[in-house]
């Protein structure tokens, strides 16, 4: 006769898996297995107002379907202001503290390079370069941002979640890329914000 054990394994062992789940190998074993895999908010959000979700919470007396679609509503509203919330500070801080930090250092290293031509010497630039390229990246990212945060073009809850998700955080994230690669050129006397080194390794 089998063990409790063994039943419960043989039972659920499709959705047993004992390695990194945000893997990639996970998510081709998920698709092999025939499972779900709902990687981000507005695609597992829609799944608590399934059919078979609604009927399971209101055979239990848990909630009635319209609690439930209440609460779905409510999830969707917040994940949208929060990633607004995310995407204003974001953009605060870019414009604010990021954007005048870098120009202030392209400010020195283009003084320096003037100085030294004064003197007849030939200054290296290279660093001048990429600073500069940063800088314009960062900009144009600056404005992509906006442009995604002032969209008023969704019609319902879900068109507006899911344009935070496809078009707000990506334009973040452009954002975020940039800064840490100005944040390994600009000085640190001038960088506005803690540098990760200073985070992981400074006590």
């Amino acid at each position: 006769m089998q063990s409790l054990l063994q039943k419960t394994i043989r039972e659920h062992k499709a959705v047993i898996f004992n390695g990194n789940g945000y893997s990639a190998e996970w998510h081709a074993e998920a698709e092999k297995r025939g499972l779900p895999n709902l990687r981000n908010t507005i695609t597992a959000l829609p799944e608590l107002v399934s059919k078979a979700a609604i009927d399971l919470f209101a055979k239990y007396d848990v909630l009635s379907e319209r609690e439930t679609k209440s609460r779905y509503e409510i999830y969707m509203e917040r994940y949208c202001k929060d990633i607004n919330t995310e995407a204003q500070t974001a953009l605060s801080m870019a414009k604010t503290m990021i954007l005048p930090a870098a120009y202030r250092y392209q400010g020195e290293l283009a003084a320096t390079a003037a100085s030294l031509k004064a003197i007849g010497k030939n200054p290296h630039l290279g660093t001048l370069e990429s600073l500069t390229g940063l800088v314009a990246q960062l900009e144009e990212k600056i404005g992509a941002l906006e442009k995604a945060t002032c969209h008023k073009g969704a019609h319902d809850l879900a068109g507006e979640a899911g344009h935070f998700y496809n078009d707000v955080i990506p334009a973040m994230s452009a954002v975020r890329e940039i800064s840490d690669q100005l944040e390994q050129i600009v000085a640190d006397d001038i960088w506005p914000l803690p540098t990760y080194r200073e985070i992981l390794f400074i006590k």
